[in-house]
């Protein structure tokens, strides 16, 4: 292909390394639970020490998330668990007796700084990396998507990409 964009969040630095490239992301897992609720339990987004509380139109409840530095292990524990019920409770103690239907864990991209790379890969014409957004890939994803678009297809780009770059210091 002419054109490749390295999208793997996580995976990413593995995806590369074959062409000796190095890109400083990490699997961090986080680990959420969701709560069988009735509907109009809770009214708002909660966001406090580190996690958070999303009510859903069903009723159900999400509480994420852990941050755990554990490679690429997506496993669950029942610390995790406990963390999050902790969490949950200590807010809104009705939690403790509302069924827990689903515990689950993801991985995200991890990164030393809070900037994600977005760019070209130097020395490898047509190759791009978007990657490394840790905790904001819903919140960033539209503007990384169009400037790593602007980039690829050669535009002016919407903002200045040098702070994204594999060059940048990221801390």
């Amino acid at each position: 292909a002419d054109v490749v964009l390295v999208a793997g969040g996580a995976w990413s630095g593995h995806l590369l390394k074959a062409l000796q490239v190095t890109v400083p992301v990490e699997p961090v897992r986080g680990q959420m639970i969701l709560y069988r609720a009735a509907p109009g339990d809770i009214e708002h987004i909660v966001l406090s020490e580190g996690h958070y509380l999303i009510p859903r139109r069903d009723g159900r409840i999400l509480v994420g998330s852990t941050l755990e530095y554990v490679g690429f292990d997506k496993s669950t524990t029942a610390q995790g668990r406990s963390q999050l019920i902790e969490f949950a409770c200590n807010l809104y103690p009705f939690l403790s007796d509302t069924p827990i239907e689903q515990q689950w864990s993801g991985l995200r991209p991890g990164q030393s700084g809070a900037i994600p790379y977005i760019c070209d890969v130097p020395g490898h014409a047509g190759l791009f990396v978007n990657t490394g957004h840790f905790r904001n890939g819903v919140i960033l994803g539209p503007a990384s998507a169009h400037l790593v678009a602007d980039l690829i297809l050669g535009r002016n780009p919407i903002l200045d990409p040098v702070a994204y770059s594999l060059t940048s210091d990221h801390s």
